[in-house]
């Protein structure tokens, strides 16, 4: 790719999570009964009036916000109008000519370089039915027409497979943590749309772009351009002409397929939506809604590393998971021992979730029960090693911590008198080791201790048990 130069933009559709649809009150769901979901308005029956969701509305602007976009209060609609089958009304309610949102920007880094991906717009529209195809028939799910999207679309300002990669990823974190999409590309929740073109280096003008449709993947969006850039090179290097048109991936052959031509101006007659009246948004509203924006991950990324402590390793750990994180600031509320929470959360408990492909906030276990299971190792009552054992009781259990640790037996014994009582034995049965402290002392002391272990099971204070050896040993030597 020494000779040309690719340029890349992105489109993203991000299905907004409303309990209800955009312009009707049917609920919206994923996973449910084909045509279970459904009300007249999405099936386009006569007479029916959309109305507006009024919560969409406020997760566009926190994503405008977040995105560093100029916000529009003056909302309006539009009808981008053709027919498909998976659209009922033949028309598609969207915002062609008045975005609520332009000219923004997202930060990424690649290979330890930051660059400023340029946004164009986001705009709000209603999604379509899902096609099911089987054998030689297609069936269509009404139950996804009429969710809340938004979609934002990049100019073309990437040039690899990395940035692209990068972009989707950090928008992705960054509208999981806003909580306006659980955005989950192999649900469909975030749909990636690539434009790709390929140029010699030092031209100025755009070649016919390919798009690349419905990626569900950040590794097929990868795989998608990579195998387009090299298609597309060898056509320009054989001076074939390179069409303008859409295509999709095959994960089977990691290749991409063409599935129609495009031409430049695809005339969907827009005209304005009759039946939605423009709304000024009152601007105090707009003010309220950023004000009370969920921090965002680049802000936890500093705080966690420069407030808390963290390594970036368990910081990032801790911000792949959106239940884990939230579980993680629950706790912290309750314990100022950040270290051991990310420890906690990030080894034992994340594999139990691996385990069981679940979230955190499908276990028995709570913020409360696990800082005070921190607490009783703070204050040694228990052991570290414990929580080996108490841990996978507690993700399944409700049962007390106090109670837990008495039905086990492994409460950490620290009674100096009872501690002595345990060592009389021990160091009568070794006499002749100690004799020999003053030669070898941490040979002696670290034996004691390893039979005062195993005979508590590992119950007892370390540091207090040692100290309590040595000065017995010591009394009896004077």
């Amino acid at each position: 790719m020494n000779n040309f130069e690719v340029i890349i933009g992105i489109e993203n559709h991000i299905e907004l999570k409303t309990k209800t649809k955009m312009f009707s009150p049917a609920p919206v769901s994923y996973g449910q009964i084909p045509n279970t979901q459904v009300h007249e308005v999405d099936m386009a029956y006569p007479g029916t009036l959309p109305t507006v969701n009024k919560q969409a509305i406020k997760l566009a602007i926190l994503t405008c916000n977040a995105l560093n976009l100029k916000i529009d209060s003056l909302l309006k609609f539009d009808r981008k109008n053709y027919f498909y089958p998976d659209l009922t009304k033949g028309y598609q309610i969207t915002q062609q000519y008045n975005p609520i949102g332009k000219d923004g920007k997202l930060e990424i880094e690649v290979n330890g370089e930051k660059k400023i991906v340029e946004i164009e717009r986001l705009h709000i529209e209603e999604d379509t039915a899902k096609q099911i195809h089987k054998d030689n028939l297609t069936y269509i799910d009404f139950n996804r027409a009429g969710t809340p999207l938004v979609e934002v679309v990049t100019k073309p300002v990437m040039r690899n497979a990395d940035e692209a990669c990068a972009y989707v990823e950090k928008l992705r974190e960054v509208l999981l943590f806003l909580k306006v999409s659980d955005v989950k590309m192999n649900e469909g929740s975030l749909r990636t749309d690539v434009n790709i073109s390929i140029r010699p280096f030092g031209v100025t003008e755009f070649s016919n772009k390919v798009e690349i449709k419905n990626l569900n993947s950040i590794s097929n969006i990868k795989k998608s351009i990579d195998y387009e850039i090299d298609r597309q090179t060898k056509l320009m290097l054989n001076n074939e002409i390179i069409k303008q048109e859409t295509r999709r991936f095959d994960d089977q052959t990691n290749s991409t397929v063409a599935m129609r031509s495009k031409t430049d101006a695809l005339d969907y007659k827009y005209f304005r939506e009759p039946n939605i009246a423009p709304i000024q948004i009152d601007k105090s509203w707009i003010e309220e809604i950023i004000n009370q924006s969920p921090e965002s991950p680049d802000v936890k990324r500093v705080k966690y590393q420069e407030v808390y402590g963290l390594s970036l390793y368990d910081t990032n750990n801790l911000l792949a998971n959106l239940e884990l994180n939230d579980f993680f600031e629950e706790t912290i509320k309750l314990t100022n021992d950040y270290q051991r929470v990310a420890n906690l959360l990030t080894s034992d408990i994340q594999a139990i979730l691996n385990d069981r492909n679940t979230t955190i906030d499908t276990l028995k276990i709570t913020p409360q029960n696990l800082s005070e299971l921190i607490t009783l190792i703070q204050e040694g009552i228990i052991s570290s090693k414990h929580y080996k054992t108490l841990i996978p009781i507690m993700v399944d259990s409700e049962v007390l911590l106090q109670d837990l640790i008495e039905e086990l037996k492994i409460k950490i014994i620290s009674d100096e008198a009872t501690i002595v009582k345990l060592l009389n034995p021990i160091i009568e049965n070794n006499s002749e080791l100690i004799k020999e402290y003053n030669e070898r002392p941490e040979r002696v002391t670290k034996t004691i201790m390893g039979q005062l272990m195993k005979q508590t099971g590992g119950n007892v204070n370390p540091e207090k048990s040692m100290q309590i050896i040595i000065d017995i040993i010591k009394n009896q030597l004077i």
